[in-house]
């Protein structure tokens, strides 16, 4: 069902921006999402680290082998998807008490960042929420989103308003 809904959506001008913003700064921006859909993909980014994963993707939840494309959107079969080593086939998305993905990476870039910026957060869900105060001191801090979320005071710009109209304004595109 998920799947279902996440292919029929289509990215927003916020996405669209972050596409643009990408190829005029290339590796400079470090574009990372809580979000398990491929709509940044969709708006043309490259280069995007899936912390809690993507949703058209599939892996065994036994052995090694890589994630793979898995676009399937038809009800789940009597049978559950077995791996070639017998381990089953899950969606590649990391639930909730999982360790989200590339958290080495991200706390890097965190370390590296001279802006930092959160869109659309709700500033409560982990390990996210706490990037903000990981770059306080070293980079601006920005929160773009339709509401203030409950981490507001660690940023030091709030713009408030949705996304798909602050970032463009805020990136000139």
């Amino acid at each position: 069902m998920r799947r279902r809904v996440a292919a029929a959506a289509k990215p927003n001008p916020a996405h669209i921006a972050l596409a643009k913003l990408e190829q005029s700064l290339g590796d400079r921006l470090f574009l990372c999402t809580q979000n398990v859909d491929d709509l940044h993909e969709q708006a043309e980014s490259k280069r995007i680290v899936h912390m809690h994963g993507e949703l058209f993707k599939s892996r065994c939840d036994t052995c090694s082998r890589p994630p793979f494309s898995d676009t399937s959107t038809h009800d789940p079969p009597a049978e559950h998807p077995r791996c070639e080593c017998g381990g089953g086939i899950r969606p590649h998305i990391c639930w909730f008490g999982e360790v989200p993905f590339e958290l080495d990476r991200i706390f890097r870039a965190l370390d590296e960042c001279t802006v930092f910026m959160a869109v659309g957060t709700s500033g409560v869900v982990e390990p996210a929420a706490s990037f903000v105060a990981h770059v306080a001191g070293h980079a601006r801090t920005i929160y773009v989103g339709e509401e203030q979320p409950a981490n507001a005071s660690a940023f030091t710009e709030c713009h408030l308003g949705k996304a798909g109209e602050v970032l463009p304004r805020l990136f000139d595109v």
